[in-house]
């Protein structure tokens, strides 16, 4: 059994969807650990395993929608998706080398923690009310996902608060920030196992197993405390881990 798989996979299964950046957890590792190196081929083994835990656990809006496409009907929300994903996509491929950049500075991911500990911090104050989703609170939205390709901010966070705070429904946002994510873990997903062999990705098989059971009881604690407006639950944890890598240095 191979101990540092199961850790990094369930590292990347907790983290993928609490707000709390796996990309941030991931590159502070590898700065403190020498086993947490860099893999490519673990890295798309675990980001493939955590998108199945999101197309199983949304199963249902995920088929409707599917329907609704066949029959040409509602189609309002596919597009939404599509929207939201550009910020994100555009961002990936114009700041590429700036964002690698980032991911070797400890201390800057410190303070990346830090910001999104506030913005969970500032849903608690909310309004609850029964906005929408329409085409410029999808876009809002799409920006504040690409806002997460720094390592530090997390992307379920930035989604939901983004959601939260123009006043859609917390089941809404839940759902939408989620479905929103799979354009961007698949695009990324699929475009670099392109380049890998089979046999590279089943080699992970055990931190991929874990990464999707994780990932997905992580998905049901995250919709809880989205539901119940306990969000910024999480804060703490990130202000901790933010004054933690200060007095590390990293």
């Amino acid at each position: 059994m191979d101990w540092i798989e199961i850790i990094i996979g369930a590292l990347q299964g907790i983290t993928e969807f609490l707000p709390v950046s796996s990309s941030g957890h991931i590159a502070i590792l590898e700065h403190w650990f020498g086993a947490f190196s860099p893999d490519l081929s673990r890295e798309v083994a675990l980001h493939l395993a955590t998108l199945l835990a999101v197309l199983l656990y949304f199963r249902r809006k995920i088929l409707k929608l599917l329907l609704s496409w066949i029959k040409g009907r509602e189609l309002n929300y596919l597009l939404f998706i599509a929207v939201g994903s550009l910020p994100a996509a555009l961002v990936g491929l114009t700041l590429k080398n700036w964002i690698e950049a980032a991911f070797a500075s400890p201390i800057l991911i410190g303070f990346l923690f830090c910001i999104t500990g506030a913005i969970l911090l500032s849903t608690k104050w909310a309004r609850k009310s029964g906005s929408e989703l329409n085409w410029v609170r999808a876009l809002a939205i799409g920006v504040a996902q690409a806002l997460a390709v720094l390592p530090g901010i997390s992307r379920s966070g930035s989604t939901i608060a983004a959601a939260l705070h123009m006043e859609i429904p917390p089941e809404e946002a839940f759902e939408f920030s989620f479905l929103l994510s799979i354009p961007a873990i698949a695009g990324a997903g699929l475009l670099e196992a392109i380049n890998l062999s089979p046999s590279a990705l089943i080699s992970h098989w055990q931190g991929g197993m874990v990464a999707f059971f994780t990932g997905y009881l992580s998905l049901f604690l995250l919709g809880k405390a989205v539901r119940k407006g306990k969000l910024w639950w999480f804060s703490p944890y990130l202000f901790l881990l933010f004054f933690v890598v200060l007095i590390t240095g990293g």
